[in-house]
């Protein structure tokens, strides 16, 4: 095993029990806001995805977003620029409503993308900066630092969908979240 198969089996493990945790969810269940200046889950979903679209398409691979590419403002009704990042709390609550179905499929294909990119990478690669289009606030960030965010930032948001999965359905319908690894 090596660091391919590693950052390969984090982004997975996420992306399944992200959809674990959307499955089933009525449409006012995804805009629940536990606070009015809470995120929903709805936003946090169309976040995740668009940021690791813009990470790794935008910066690291120097190529067009997945979102503009494929036209997938237009396909789900949303905004062609940001990724929810510094969103205020008018912003998340006003994210116009979309099909979690359509959401999902966006993802994949923004997964299998970065995947793409993960097998062809050498060890060497991850040291590399700067990036093809690097972040002007991070100039020197390198593409391991990028893969290593990505990770934490995604496991992150996956939590708070399942929090919030779990505010309004309790317990018993949050633990079907990673229970592979309960004992």
């Amino acid at each position: 095993m090596d660091f391919r198969d590693i950052i390969t089996m984090a982004l997975d493990e996420y992306l399944s029990e992200l959809k674990k945790a959307v499955s089933g969810l009525s449409s006012e269940e995804r805009r629940f806001q536990p606070t009015p200046d809470s995120n929903h889950i709805d936003f946090q979903v169309w976040h995740m995805a668009r940021v690791e679209d813009y990470w790794v398409q935008w910066a690291a691979k120097g190529v067009d977003m997945v979102w503009q590419r494929d036209g997938w403002p237009e396909r789900l009704g949303l905004p062609e620029k940001g990724t929810g990042f510094g969103y205020t709390a008018e912003q998340v609550k006003g994210l116009p409503r979309f099909d979690m179905d359509e959401m999902m499929a966006y993802f994949d294909s923004v997964r299998e993308g970065t995947l793409d990119f993960v097998r062809g990478l050498a060890p060497a690669d991850l040291d590399m900066t700067p990036l093809p289009r690097p972040n002007p606030k991070a100039p020197d960030t390198t593409l391991g630092k990028v893969f290593s965010h990505l990770i934490v930032e995604e496991s992150q948001h996956l939590g708070q969908v399942a929090y919030i999965r779990g505010v309004q359905r309790g317990l018993d319908n949050s633990r079907s979240l990673g229970k592979e690894w309960d004992n």
